[in-house]
Formats: C-alpha cells, sequence, structure tokens
C-alpha cells in the first residue's frame, strides 16, 4: 500500500466517485473537491502528492488553479482530466503547469498507470544529481534550470522536456522516445506538440540558431553537449 496523498478536483460526482474508489482500492489516501476555489483550501489543508485537475470546473477552472500552485512554487504533479485534445488546448494546458493530461472519457488502468508514472518520476527527481549540457544546467530536486548560471523561467512540462533533453545529450533522440519519456507511453500526444515545447525552449535557452537543440529530419532531435 503506497499511501501516497491524492486530491480529485472533479465536479461530475460519478466520475469523482469512481475514481475515488479505484484509487482507494490501489491503496493511495484520496480526498475529492468539485470546484476550482475549494481545491486551492484543500491543497492547503492536505498538501497532496499529485492532484487530478479537471479543466472544466465551477468558481475557477483547472487552468486557474494550476496556474496558483505553480505561481506559488508547489511542485506537486498535476494530472489534468479533459474532453479537449487539440494540440494548442493540450499546449495551454502544460502552459498552465500541467504534467500531463487524459482524455476523457478514459479507462482506470490508464490513470492508474500515469498516476504511478507521475509518483515514481517525482521521486527519482528529489533523489538525482543536477545535470548540465552545452551551459544549460537542470536541477531535479529544485526543478530549476540555469544557462550560464541564470534562472530560466520554464513551465512543468517544459522543464521535463528539457531535462529529458540534457540528460540525453550527445545522441539523437528519436520523436517516439520523446513522447515515451515525458508524455508517457500511451499518451496519444501529437508529434506537434514536441514542435511546439522544442521551439518554446530555443527561445529561452538562447539557442537562435539552432545548434544547441538540433532537429533531426524525419527521426527527433539532439541536444549538443557543448
Amino acid at each position: 500500500m503506497s499511501g501516497e496523498k491524492i486530491l480529485i478536483v472533479e465536479d461530475d460526482t460519478t466520475i469523482a466517485r469512481f475514481v475515488e474508489l479505484e484509487l482507494a482500492h490501489a491503496g493511495y489516501d484520496v480526498a475529492k473537491v468539485a470546484d476550482g476555489k475549494a481545491a486551492i483550501v484543500a491543497i492547503e489543508d492536505r498538501e497532496p502528492d499529485l492532484m487530478i485537475l479537471d479543466l472544466m470546473l465551477p468558481e475557477m477552472d483547472g487552468l486557474e488553479v494550476a496556474r496558483s500552485v505553480r505561481n506559488s512554487k508547489q511542485a506537486f504533479p498535476i494530472l489534468m482530466l479533459t474532453a479537449k485534445a487539440e494540440t494548442q488546448d493540450v499546449v495551454t494546458g502544460f502552459d498552465a503547469g500541467a504534467d500531463d493530461y487524459l482524455r476523457k472519457p478514459f479507462e482506470i488502468p490508464e490513470l492508474l498507470s500515469r498516476v504511478r508514472a507521475l509518483l515514481k518520476r517525482t521521486e527519482h527527481e528529489r533523489s538525482g544529481p543536477s545535470f548540465k549540457a552545452s551551459g544549460v544546467e537542470v536541477d531535479p530536486n529544485s526543478r530549476r534550470a540555469t544557462v550560464g548560471g541564470e534562472l530560466i523561467d520554464l513551465t512543468a512540462k517544459e522543464f521535463d522536456l528539457l531535462f529529458y533533453l540534457v540528460t540525453n545529450a550527445g545522441r539523437v533522440i528519436s520523436r517516439d522516445e520523446i513522447l515515451e519519456a515525458v508524455w508517457g507511453s500511451q499518451h496519444a500526444t501529437d508529434s506537434n506538440v514536441i514542435e511546439v515545447f522544442v521551439c518554446h525552449l530555443r527561445n529561452k535557452i538562447g539557442d537562435r540558431d539552432n545548434t544547441i537543440i538540433q532537429t533531426i529530419r524525419g527521426v527527433g532531435y539532439f541536444f549538443a553537449r557543448g
């Protein structure tokens, strides 16, 4: 029994109760609330290890909740539930601070798989050393990244992608590898999402001529060791 604390933020009472029972059966310590404002209060009270967050909520939507969490520098993973699956909707969710997203309707085994993966990754990051390549340093303990010693502002998913690229510097990484490692093996994310996030990272690390994050046509990307 794992005992990690999970907060469900979902206004559909049937979905919320079903997910609550399944997570409790899997050994998690589960609480649920039905709107965004109640979520903010519950986060302060429970200090969850992970939050399952619906996008469409009364009082305060999921994007606002995610932004509030990240603005307060809380680093627990957020799994966002959404009926929207267009590339821009996905990017917007990640930009707000989500670590992963799951389309409705979903199967419980997939939900549990995502939860386990996010919790495992968080545990690994808290105990890992920092890594550096081409003047970019990423610290998984603090989830901070610097370029030439200067802190750069990254969303949760931007950090995840940069961390994966830096720790795999010096080899070509396929798009499928990136999708599996950063977005999850069962993820149906369009590869266009990767391109959008790579563009964001290039801008933020000052890679104006694309020599640090190099596109390998038809394959994926190469992060230079420097």
